[in-house]
């Protein structure tokens, strides 16, 4: 799944303007098996502490930290609820700290076809963006209905995925060993019609549960999990430069354990802090 840039919940959150050449044939052409039965994405409630990463030195940022908090509910039958909120300081070294903040509640057809969100921008106490549409899928695209900040209708056009719907078909390459998965997803981000392409490369899958944090490991431990790094794009751009790349650990059942969010001048990193299931779906076979 900031505003720096609003996270991507991929939402694990967003086709490939680079093309097929930019990518190593090896990659493309990986070896494929059949998929494992796949586990139903977890109800579920965790937060995350992100910093800056010392890694990589910034020559705009003297510091940056700030919190995710996450929630997902539902199944593949009543669709999934999401809520997003992420805080964020900056300090540029100029004086005053910068805070900002995102609050967005979405809802998904578990099959993809629509999806409804809010995002609301903050930067300070002040309100920079409040974007609310509803996206319904359509033989040749999407047909997005936006009613905040104006009333709009738009289309796009093409193979888009939705946010979830971009989750769970990166688990699946990664149930099937293959290493990598091109496409387009909305973002909803801007004047509610922003889609990255995004190529997410995918490392061979675990269970090693010895860096789990203690908040996490009854919950995540057996479980399989999988390196995975998401390079977004901005839709139609020539630029070989991604707008910025989410690395992760994605646990078979939609978790996201440690992340690194790279924006090119500076990284944040996060590291999951609280982990809770919530009740789960009943009667759901899907």
């Amino acid at each position: 799944m900031m505003r720096m840039r609003r996270m991507p919940v991929l939402g694990l959150a967003a086709g490939l303007a680079v093309l097929a050449s930019h990518v190593p044939a090896s990659l493309v052409l990986a070896q494929t098996t059949p998929a494992a039965p796949a586990m139903p994405l977890l109800a579920h409630r965790a937060s995350y502490m992100l910093g800056l990463d010392a890694s990589k030195p910034s020559v705009k940022l003297e510091s940056a930290n700030g919190r995710i908090d996450y929630e997902i509910k539902g199944d593949a039958c009543k669709g999934y609820d999401v809520k997003l909120h992420q805080a964020n300081e900056v300090d540029t070294g100029e004086g005053a700290t910068a805070k900002s903040d995102m609050l967005s509640t979405s809802w998904e057809d578990g099959d993809g076809k629509s999806y409804r969100f809010q995002t609301v921008n903050r930067t300070g106490s002040r309100v920079s963006s409040d974007v609310a549409a509803t996206v319904n899928r359509v033989p040749d695209g999407l047909s997005i209905d936006v009613t905040k900040p104006r009333r709009e209708l738009l289309e796009l056009k093409g193979q888009i995925l939705l946010p979830t719907q971009h989750v769970m078909k990166v688990l699946d390459a990664a149930r099937r060993n293959e290493t990598t998965l091109e496409a387009r997803v909305f973002d909803g981000s801007d004047d509610g019609d922003k889609v990255y392409d995004t190529l997410a490369v995918i490392g061979q899958g675990t269970k090693d549960a010895r860096n789990l944090p203690d908040a996490a490991k009854l919950v995540l431990s057996g479980i399989t999990y999988y390196p995975v790094s998401v390079s977004y794009f901005d839709a139609g751009s020539d630029s070989q430069t991604p707008a910025y790349v989410m690395s992760m650990t994605l646990y078979e059942n939609g978790v996201i354990g440690d992340m690194k969010i790279d924006y090119n001048d500076f990284i944040l990193r996060g590291r999951i802090e609280t982990l809770e299931t919530l009740p789960a779906s009943e009667g759901c076979q899907r």
